[in-house]
């Protein structure tokens, strides 16, 4: 019942003009905040904090565009096995120049991993296994819904052009060791509160959870480490940007630098200050351990 009920709106969702499903994001974005005035509450002490120059209103418009670019991902993911391949391709691209960047990614032999922050349209990012052809095998880590039927659609979905996806919680780490060993591409999110088994971290003049897995392989196979995003241009459409960590300062972690990375971005364009998932709780306090010295 709950599988046809999903397929059902996939498709209604794939057909449904731009327009209509824009304003309908806004709406309910809208409705969250109001019929949520803890996460509503929770955005705005974030955004006045890290941006004390902004008038309420500049904050009160990011937080509200914020929560309707993360309501637009969710019916990506729901509507994505629906959307056609030639629509996909119009929506999603990627330029010569950073194709090229994860092309030449694994000629040192050791691996790479794509770094992805949770920008609007991150799981498009499952379309490179397509763009990029068969030359680089894509795995991504995952953490499994709760619900089998809604899990086991969106992992189809993630995996329709070849990517590979990875559980967290069976054998996520030794698994996701193969890849590097083998010089295959692992993507994950790097930017989400990582819960007990995280460090706490400067992010944004904050104490946050961060995860310690970049630095973990990092350490362990020294892997070419990409910045892989999203950044949006109109709804359900995307050029997809990679950069280059580049090389690490003495004693500097792969985190810190990508936290420092996403800091800048943040700040620095609006796109994708407003496409940023400023819902999640990275600033909870008391969650992970205070990082001293280096991860091993």
């Amino acid at each position: 019942m709950l599988k046809a009920l999903i397929i059902t709106i996939s498709k209604l969702l794939s057909f449904l003009p731009s327009n209509i499903l824009l304003a309908g994001c806004y709406l309910l974005g809208i409705l969250f905040l109001m019929l949520q005035w803890s996460r509503f509450s929770l955005i705005i002490k974030n955004l006045r904090y890290i941006f004390p120059s902004f008038g309420l209103i500049s904050i009160i418009w990011t937080a509200v565009v914020s929560t309707s670019r993360s309501i637009e991902q969710g019916l990506l993911v729901i509507a994505w096995s629906r959307i056609s391949l030639d629509r996909l391709r119009k929506k999603f691209t990627i330029s010569e120049k950073h194709n090229g960047i994860i092309l030449n990614s694994l000629r040192d032999g050791n691996g790479c991993i794509w770094l992805i922050p949770h920008f609007c349209h991150a799981d498009a990012l499952s379309f490179l296994g397509h763009l990029i052809g068969d030359n680089n095998e894509i795995h991504t880590l995952y953490r499994p819904f709760k619900n089998k039927v809604i899990n086991g659609f969106v992992k189809n979905s993630r995996e329709r052009f070849g990517v590979k996806t990875i559980n967290r919680k069976r054998g996520g780490m030794l698994k996701t060791l193969k890849v590097l060993k083998k010089n295959h591409t692992i993507a994950m999110l790097f930017d989400q509160n990582a819960g007990g088994a995280g460090t706490r971290m400067k992010f944004m003049g904050r104490e946050c959870s961060c995860t310690t897995l970049p630095d973990i392989l990092f350490q362990k196979f020294k892997p070419k480490i990409l910045f892989v995003y999203t950044k949006r241009t109109a709804f359900w459409s995307s050029s997809i940007e990679v950069e280059e960590l580049g090389d690490l300062c003495e004693g500097q972690l792969v985190i810190e630098k990508a936290n420092d990375w996403l800091e800048q971005k943040l700040k620095d364009d609006k796109v994708l200050r407003e496409s940023w998932l400023w819902l999640h709780q990275r600033w909870r306090k008391g969650v992970g351990q205070i990082q001293k010295g280096k991860i091993r």
